[in-house]
């Protein structure tokens, strides 16, 4: 559906009124939701037979844009600094209480679920709403679904498994989901680039717009509301007619927003795996409070230092925890990245091994 962005770039440099234009989407069944402010501008240029007013008020988007990407920088920093609190530094603090407190356990575990469920929840618009091009197919659900449903079912089925095998298990089940959102994104910025390269021809022909363009390529689908609105924006001027520097100036606007786009996915990705470490730290700090209890069970010290808990409960906790922490990082990392946390297959192994690596590492300085 195209929204009031999409809608600006057909209705400024278009040579046809704004009401043709509207029965045009409309006839070919393209999809709009128009603002009540554009509608009336739209019809206050039609009546004056100008672009001012619409002009105005794409202008104003762009430099909205603009300044989403600052209040983005700040947000998302803020982000990852909670997420740093809450998903990686307060359990090790709580665990090492529930060692002595076996009872809060369960109560800790939960609450620290929820906590960060309810911060990305909280956070969900975070990324401009205009630049949330990178959306799914419904096809892909299932891909979505299935690395986070595997690792349950596998520890259903094999009560006793270790830890380690568990996460690799989860580990090699996440590459082919990773792998095929990784493409999926890949020929999305493909197609915003594509987009560019038209305008650039477009703008820069001294003939007709499609005697240097290939039709196809203005008509074929798209994965991005952004793209299709860029492909009939062009295709109607060549329809219609529009003067040299409207196409070079729609070039001009439209690299901005790819610009904006690309420096938000930047700025969001870089913040996000900042917590990499923190990552670490969690399956690290996990695994050696795990085997501080493991070594005080064996040779009997824990009811002497007031210890009643037995060691098993506190592993199940953790493990619980450890997954749960690798998934949720991996829905905040794509929720920064790239607008959604439908996209937090392609960070999954990342994630995952980097707990894993901390976990091995605890075993390793221990000597286990």
């Amino acid at each position: 559906m195209l929204d009031d962005l999409e809608l600006l770039l057909l209705l400024v440099f278009s040579e046809a009124q704004p009401s043709f234009i509207f029965s045009w989407l409309s006839n070919n069944g393209y999809t709009y939701k128009a603002t009540s402010r554009l509608i009336e501008l739209a019809k206050q240029d039609e009546m004056n037979g100008s672009r001012e007013a619409l002009k105005t008020l794409l202008y104003e988007k762009i430099q909205q844009l603009r300044l989403n990407l600052e209040i983005f920088s700040k947000k998302s920093e803020t982000l990852t600094e909670i997420f740093t609190l809450t998903l990686l530094t307060a359990p090790i603090m709580l665990y090492s209480l529930g060692i002595f407190q076996p009872w809060l356990l369960p109560q800790i575990t939960i609450v620290l679920m929820a906590l960060n469920m309810l911060i990305l929840v909280l956070y969900s618009n975070l990324y401009p709403r205009e630049l949330r091009v990178m959306k799914l197919p419904r096809k892909m659900l299932p891909i979505i679904l299935y690395p986070a449903l595997v690792t349950p079912l596998t520890k259903i089925l094999f009560l006793d498994i270790p830890l380690e095998k568990l996460l690799l298990i989860f580990l090699a089940t996440s590459f082919p989901a990773s792998i095929l959102i990784y493409r999926e994104t890949r020929q999305i910025t493909k197609e915003l680039q594509e987009n560019l390269e038209i305008l650039v021809k477009a703008s820069s022909s001294p003939f007709h717009v499609f005697s240097h363009l290939d039709l196809s390529l203005l008509k074929k689908d798209t994965k991005t509301e952004l793209s299709k609105t860029v492909r009939i924006a062009v295709y109607l001027l060549g329809l219609w007619g529009s003067e040299r520097t409207g196409l070079a100036e729609l070039k001009n606007i439209y690299e901005e927003i790819l610009k904006t786009l690309k420096a938000i996915r930047a700025r969001g990705t870089i913040s996000a795996l900042s917590n990499l470490v923190s990552l670490f730290l969690l399956g690290f700090s996990s695994s050696l409070i795990t085997q501080l209890l493991s070594t005080l069970a064996s040779r009997d010290m824990l009811a002497s230092l007031g210890i009643i808990i037995d060691p098993a409960q506190l592993y199940t906790w953790i493990e619980l925890y450890l997954i749960y922490a690798s998934i949720v990082y991996t829905l905040g990392l794509a929720l920064l990245s790239l607008g959604s946390p439908s996209f937090y297959p392609l960070w999954l192994p990342l994630s995952i091994l980097t707990t894993l690596a901390g976990l091995i590492s605890g075993k390793k300085l221990l000597g286990w």
